[in-house]
């Protein structure tokens, strides 16, 4: 009864009159039974006193329904000042098997819990919304998750139903007048080149669909698409624990139409990051602000590089074997280490891409030869980014200004 009457009345509530509107933007919070990064995080929010607050997703760590609990507690809290806070589901947060302690959240139960951190537009039968903002603006929350399958999937996928739900509500919406901003937890951009085939999972793809389903998922690129038809410049989006913005244009009644993909990087991950954005709404203009949860004394590159051991450590052994990633990482351990921190920090080849990229190179004649391929294919990409699309400056409180 307590969620109840809050969600109305947070449901109810005004935004202030502003020539911008003022959102910020968490992601991947995975919280457990420790809440004292999130809960950082929203103190350092409330002091800028946003209009909005979106979280694309992963909210919990393995989708505990006591961490959904936790999560809405705390954003219930958050939200008595006056900001609107509204979710998306993560591949982490629904039927997860992986969930610890007790037992799984489906999403009627996110939906639930959730009441007041969705809009109140539905796509019936899932758990994308839509809410409009003040007089000029609109958020449309997609749910891509992918269910039934049996296994645990991390992918993302949509289907045509879904998609001309979408297409429906976006016109709607912008005969209002209305601009329009994504949130989504996948990836609708590649981020840097050959991300599709690298790491299929960080994106949406149809890698999962059921092939007798009646209701065929749309492909990534008739989504993309989808997308810019619909009028979006803007897709918030998290998943993949990278703090990036993509841009990608596309062709809309024989006119350009450009979409940035605001990658947020995971809020459970050193340094903690989440955004701010400042938008107006009649020119489409958006200054992004990058920012840092402070539980640290100053930018700790000890604490991130041995995060970065850590995980490059982890997807060897997946990748080779302990005997061989043990080699691997003798041979090229450092230099790997400095690639995922250039690309964690972003504007790769201002931070030595090429170098670290050659460095690499030439130092992996000793390692498995399939795996020399994909490494160096996947650091080409990183590291020299020549597909254009990195938009970031990741240094707290610096700024990027997007223009349609």
């Amino acid at each position: 009864m307590k969620h109840l009457i809050l969600s109305v009345a947070v449901s109810l509530c005004l935004l202030p009159i502003h020539a911008d509107i003022r959102i910020a933007v968490i992601s991947d919070c995975h919280i457990t039974s420790d809440t004292e990064v999130l809960q950082a995080a929203l103190d350092s929010i409330k002091t800028d006193k946003p209009d909005l607050l979106l979280i694309s997703g992963d909210l919990t760590y393995n989708g505990e329904k006591q961490g959904h609990l936790a999560m809405s507690d705390l954003l219930h809290n958050f939200s008595a000042a006056g900001t609107r806070v509204l979710v998306v589901p993560g591949n982490h947060d629904i039927l997860n098997p992986h969930h610890s302690g007790d037992e799984a959240t489906t999403a009627d139960d996110f939906s639930t819990i959730y009441a007041g951190f969705m809009g109140d537009i539905r796509y019936e039968g899932s758990l994308s919304w839509a809410q409009r903002i003040g007089k000029d603006m609109a958020i449309i929350g997609l749910d891509a998750n992918i269910y039934g399958t049996g296994q645990y999937v991390s992918d993302g996928c949509i289907t045509r139903s879904h998609l001309q739900w979408l297409a429906h509500t976006a016109q709607t919406l912008r005969s209002e007048g209305r601009m329009i901003i994504a949130l989504v937890h996948q990836q609708l951009l590649e981020h840097f080149n050959n991300q599709a085939s690298l790491f299929p999972s960080t994106l949406y793809n149809i890698r999962y669909q059921k092939k007798d389903n009646e209701d065929p998922v749309v492909t990534p690129t008739e989504l993309r698409q989808a997308f810019a038809d619909a009028g979006i410049h803007y897709v918030i989006s998290g998943h993949f624990h990278v703090h990036d913005i993509a841009a990608t244009d596309f062709i809309v009644n024989g006119k350009t139409w450009r979409i940035w993909d605001i990658g947020t990087g995971a809020l459970n991950t050193y340094p903690h990051y989440f955004r701010t954005l400042q938008v107006d709404p009649e020119t489409q203009r958006a200054n992004i602000t990058s920012k840092t949860v402070n539980l640290h004394s100053g930018y700790d590159m000890n604490l991130l590089k041995e995060q970065a051991q850590s995980l490059i450590k982890s997807r060897l052994t997946a990748l080779l074997g302990e005997t061989l990633a043990t080699m691997a990482l003798c041979i090229i351990g450092d230099d790997l280490c400095q690639a995922l921190i250039a690309f964690t920090q972003g504007d790769e080849p201002h931070r030595g891409g090429a170098e670290i990229y050659e460095r690499i190179r030439q130092n992996t004649d000793a390692v498995q030869a399939g795996f020399k391929d994909k490494l160096l294919k996947t650091l080409h990409s990183m590291m020299l980014d020549y597909n254009g699309t990195d938009e970031t400056n990741v240094t707290p409180d610096a700024t990027v200004v997007l223009q349609p």
